[in-house]
């Protein structure tokens, strides 16, 4: 054994710290990498499609949102062999046809579908003709007719009529349509009869009719058996205008249907619908299709859950251990949009003019900044000597964090690499090329060997370019070099979600390994509040939504549960664009200014109670671009000096009066509104605690209604307080662009009882307690 050490210790700091992870990976847990998925029951066994015409029905349950099923054209003729479109589909063969006189293949292949069989029509006496009778008489559409016709044959139909019924000629066919099948517009009057008329034989290859209903196409899926359903996601797509309507239906067996939603036929992007739950086994998609030649409808995906659809079930709250103001944070960038190192910026910018609503920063701090090629050394302490990084003469990383932590904001930096900036081919040694860097940046930057500036070490942003086996080698190199050198260094994995398997370059169960498990201290995700509208098209949304991406903060807590179930999450990137200060927000996802404050704070009320550490704001200013992202600031862009929008103002006035206070439980949180209660003391204890204990030891309760801003109802809610308590300040959050403090009436107490009011804008109330029962917690 003493042999073996010093053997170890001739190697090189790489290998020795890889054999030191190989001695001890006994200690990592049990690892499943999709703990973060809930399937959609149409990937489940048994699960099986029809499809009223075309090819690969299949492919809507294929888990590839890229392939579909097509399905044929009605028109001109596919319909012919369709009886659930062509009315008169084997009338022939039921007896509901006569004819002068027939030879040859019998007259039940006259409505047969098939254009390559042929009824001869014989003359009797001094005509010949065919005629069919409709089972349900109806307005039609469409009739269509090939054959031959050696002298003019007409075409006649017979309107229902309160006297009867009364004969009208619409097509009279002569030899030029011999071989062809020839379609004519129907009718605007009720028929019961169709009918061919010649004063010499003829021959009918086919004849169809469409009527009222028009041509329908359906994709329907069978899951096999019930199950409670409340999401569905389509993935549909018309062509070009291709359907006039299309109409999503369930059923618990296959015959009897309801009709849940309209869905926009012309829609490009995926669709997610809610729908009341319910018990369902059939899903199917009706299209009502254009009359018109050679149309088809498309359908790429199918999937269904429950009422909680992808991002499975709400996650249970605790009380927090953190503040609301030791949770918020801002993204910002070496200088904050100017020019210069922070430390010569004034209060009005910079960290000082963010630190106001920010415990601490994040920075993209970028690898090729500090390296030309990835396998070289930064020379940090030549930086510190004045001389630049390895790749940037002028660099002083030191300089810019020292001026984030003089404003207190403690520092977080995300080593900022892709496969763009960073090529794969660039990295020689990947994993020891990282484990190097790795060990460069905690030795100079971190607490323990270094000066102490950066608290934590986030290993590439959004590395999603990048093949996910590499990542995962770069991930586990530079992870260990960190924690080769400063084991108070807080490492972190760059941002992937846990909810969608098929997006996999940013899906964390093939990019964060078990091996990299003990190396890493935070889960780390990204969340932005989307939905897809009934279009397809991707819109900013109130946080609550029930269908909002705001909601992955559900999948990655499951996963980091089973995987690293000790480890915090941190919400790296989070907010909404907006308009404000004089500069507009032109894209689909962009909410309005006032929008933007109210779901900030509702927004970071939602994260508090999902056990999130940190939620760090995206973008602390606006930028001079005009596409997603560029309006999510706190202010105006540099060109406009950074001037406050609403939602700083918002956040500063919240963090005044309830900053250092913790969440402590959930009172309320349904439809009728969310109330929580806070706490200006932490109490662990109180997981799982009842309301009226809640409220014993609240310092105060913020509710509101989990809804869009522009929705102007409001709701009464009672609660039954502790004795002796009084409300002593109310305000309401109203997301103003000042600073101006809007207190409120919108509570009624009377005794213990008090009865608030809740708006889309949360209602803060603060307590007096004059007697309060201590629990230490």
């Amino acid at each position: 054994m003493f042999i073996f050490i010093i053997r170890i210790n001739m190697l090189s700091p790489f290998l020795k710290y890889t054999i030191f992870c190989a001695l001890f990976i006994g200690s990592i847990r049990s690892w499943d990498p999709d703990a973060g998925l809930i399937k959609s029951y149409t990937k489940l066994h048994n699960v099986t499609v029809q499809a009223s015409s075309g090819t690969h029905p299949e492919n809507v349950i294929d888990s590839n949102d890229n392939t579909n099923w097509v399905s044929a054209h009605c028109l001109p003729y596919g319909y012919l062999n369709r009886n659930d479109v062509n009315i008169i589909f084997g009338a022939c063969k039921t007896g509901a046809c006569l004819s002068s006189g027939n030879s040859g293949n019998g007259l039940g292949v006259a409505t047969d579908g098939n254009p390559y069989t042929a009824a001869h029509v014989q003359k009797n006496g001094s005509s010949a003709f065919l005629s069919v009778d409709l089972v349900n008489s109806q307005v039609l559409q469409i009739i269509s007719v090939g054959g031959v016709f050696p002298s003019p044959t007409h075409l006649y139909v017979y309107e229902v009529t309160k006297f009867g019924s009364q004969k009208h000629l619409l097509k009279t066919f002569t030899s030029t349509d011999n071989y062809k099948n020839i379609n004519i517009p129907g009718t605007n009057f009720t028929v019961n009869k169709l009918e061919l008329v010649s004063d010499s034989g003829f021959t009918v290859k086919d004849m169809g009719a469409i009527g009222e209903n028009g041509c329908t196409e359906h994709i329907t899926v069978d899951l096999g058996h019930e199950r409670s359903v409340g999401t569905i996601r389509t993935r549909h797509w018309a062509g070009s205008n291709a359907a006039t309507k299309l109409v999503l239906k369930t059923s618990t067996n296959g015959h009897i249907w309801n009709m849940v939603a309209d869905l926009d036929p012309n829609a490009v992007h995926a669709v997610t619908t809610r729908i009341q739950p319910a018990d369902i086994r059939y899903i199917t998609l009706e299209y009502k299709v254009h009359m018109v030649n050679h149309k088809k409808v498309y359908c790429f995906e199918v999937d269904a859950w429950d009422e909680n659809g992808i991002w499975g079930p709400e996650i249970s709250a605790k009380p927090q251990v953190n503040t609301f103001r030791e949770i918020l944070g801002v993204n910002g960038i070496w200088g904050w949009g100017t020019k210069s190192y922070s430390d010569k910026l004034g209060p009005n910018e910079g960290p000082l003019l963010y630190s106001e609503v920010a415990s601490h920063a994040r920075n993209y701090h970028n690898l090729v900044w500090d390296v030309t090629d990835p396998d070289l050394d930064p020379e940090y302490d030549a930086m510190a000597a004045g001389h630049g990084t390895q790749a940037m003469w002028w660099l002083n990383w030191d300089t810019e964090y020292r001026a984030w932590n003089a404003a207190n904001l403690t520092v977080d930096i995300s080593i900022q690499f892709t496969n763009k900036t960073v090529p794969e081919s660039k990295w020689n040694t990947p994993e020891q090329s990282a484990f190097h860097y790795g060990q460069q940046v905690a030795k100079h930057f971190g607490s323990v060997q270094g000066n102490g500036l950066v608290q934590a070490v986030e290993v590439g942003n959004e590395p999603w370019d990048y093949n996910a086996a590499f990542y995962a080698s770069v991930l586990k190199g530079m992870a260990s070099g960190l924690k080769s050198m400063d084991n108070k260094l807080i490492v972190i994995p760059g941002t992937f979600q846990a909810e969608d398997k098929d997006h996999e370059n940013t899906y964390i169960g093939t990019r964060v390994l078990p091996e990299v498990a003990d190396n890493i201290d935070v889960i780390n995700c990204h969340t932005y509040s989307f939905i897809n509208d009934d279009a397809g098209i991707r819109k900013g949304t109130y946080p609550e939504n029930k269908l909002s991406t705001f909601n992955n903060i559900r999948p990655i807590t499951r996963w980091r549960d089973t995987n690293t179930p000790k480890k915090p999450i941190w919400v790296t990137e989070w907010g909404w664009d907006s308009d404000g200060v004089g500069e507009q927000c032109r894209g689909t996802e962009c909410v309005s200014e006032r929008a933007q404050a109210v779901y900030a704070v509702r927004g970071l009320l939602l994260l508090a109670r999902s056990n999130i550490e940190r939620a760090t704001w995206y973008f602390y200013a606006n930028t001079e671009c005009d596409t997603l992202f560029c309006r999510s600031g706190l202010t105006s862009s540099h060109k406009n000096n950074f001037q406050k929008k609403a939602v700083f103002y918002t956040f500063q006035k919240f963090l005044q009066y309830v900053g250092n206070t913790y969440f402590l439980g959930i009172i309320q949180e349904n439809d009728n509104g969310f109330v929580y209660a806070l706490s200006d003391k932490p109490h662990a204890c109180l997981e799982n605690a009842s309301v009226s204990d809640l409220l014993q030891h609240a310092s105060h309760v913020i509710g509101w209604l989990p809804v869009d801003i522009s929705n102007k109802n409001s709701r009464q809610t009672t609660l039954q307080l502790p004795a002796e308590t009084q409300v002593s300040f109310a305000w309401r959050i109203a997301g103003s662009s000042n600073d101006r403090l809007f207190k409120t009436t919108d509570y009624q107490q009377s005794g213990n009882s008090l009865e608030i009011t809740l708006k889309t804008e949360p209602l803060v109330l603060k307590f007096n307690h004059k007697t309060i029962t201590s629990i230490v917690g």
